[in-house]
């Protein structure tokens, strides 16, 4: 049965799209949180420097404490002998961070996106056809068993009702054969197509969908001779033998199920008359105490080599 972890091969480029993005996200958080600390703060202006010493000694002789100041001598127009105060020094400007990290930071981000970009164009080119998903369709190829009808041959193509193919302790399940047939010279060929679902009774019904059974997988066996015997009788073609089934996972090798099934099939034009190429047909398939018919909607089909 088809398990939810049976994941198709085409998620393979997302997955690597998922790893990419989570060792990248990390690298480039470390260099960003390092570019932040290593960004230099704003730094204290430097004290101005002190002005040129002033002797007051001189001051302290002339006008003691306690003394009457004698008014200030006018300026004799002397220039002055003293070199004038020096300018404080201009505040340095701290030198910019020239350390890389953040054209190192814009580095990986480019590469980042163009590894995203890359995976997604892989992802989109792989992407498999809406229409072609299923256990069917995404079955590989096989020979064909019917090449042609060659001189003397019988070919069949059955597609049968619903047959109950394994009763459990609480319910059944079923099956609506399909099966192809090819005879030629006292040597056979068949295969049978198996679309399974589960139902909750005792018998298998018309229609499985409407009878609220559950969908299970689609099962596959081929048998040739001397494995599958034939038997033809007249107009009539029989074929029966031992029929292993596997299932066709969605983008893997097909895997064994482990059933068997004893087939019995039967096949004959519908008016009683052999003739010459494709005619409409119908048949009989027999499974143990099971048997069922063809479908009457026309899709049988028996063909004579001339």
């Amino acid at each position: 049965m088809l398990t939810a972890m049976e994941i198709p091969v085409t998620a393979g480029p997302w997955l690597v799209l998922g790893l990419v993005l989570g060792m990248l996200l990390p690298v480039l958080g470390a260099l960003a949180v390092r570019a932040r600390r290593r960004r230099p703060g704003t730094r204290a202006a430097a004290p101005p420097p002190p002005g040129p010493v002033v002797d007051d000694l001189p001051g302290f002789l002339e006008s003691p404490p306690g003394s009457v100041p004698a008014p200030p001598l006018p300026d004799a127009g002397w220039p002055a002998l003293s070199a004038p105060a020096p300018r404080p020094p201009a505040t340095p400007v701290p030198p910019r961070d020239r350390s890389g990290s953040t054209g190192v930071l814009v580095a990986m981000a480019v590469t980042a996106l163009l590894l995203i970009g890359a995976a997604a164009a892989v992802a989109t080119a792989r992407a498999p056809n809406p229409a072609g998903v299923g256990d069917r369709d995404a079955r590989p190829e096989r020979a064909s068993t019917s090449p042609g009808p060659a001189p003397g041959s019988v070919s069949a193509e059955l597609a049968f009702e619903n047959v109950v193919l394994e009763r459990h302790a609480v319910g059944v399940t079923v099956a609506a054969p399909t099966v192809r047939v090819t005879a030629a010279d006292g040597r056979a060929t068949a295969e049978v197509e198996l679309e399974t679902y589960n139902c909750l009774r005792d018998e298998a019904p018309e229609d499985p969908v409407a009878a609220g059974c559950s969908r299970s997988v689609t099962e596959y066996a081929q048998l040739s001779a001397p494995e599958l015997a034939v038997r033809p009788d007249g107009d009539t073609l029989r074929v029966s033998g031992a029929f292993p089934t596997w299932r066709e996972p969605f983008g893997s090798p097909p895997v064994a199920t482990g059933r068997v099934y004893e087939f019995t099939v039967t096949a004959a034009p519908r008016d009683g008359r052999a003739g010459n190429g494709r005619e409409a047909a119908t048949g009989l398939l027999e499974l143990g105490d099971e048997r069922v018919g063809t479908r009457d909607d026309g899709a049988s089909v028996i063909t004579y080599g001339g």
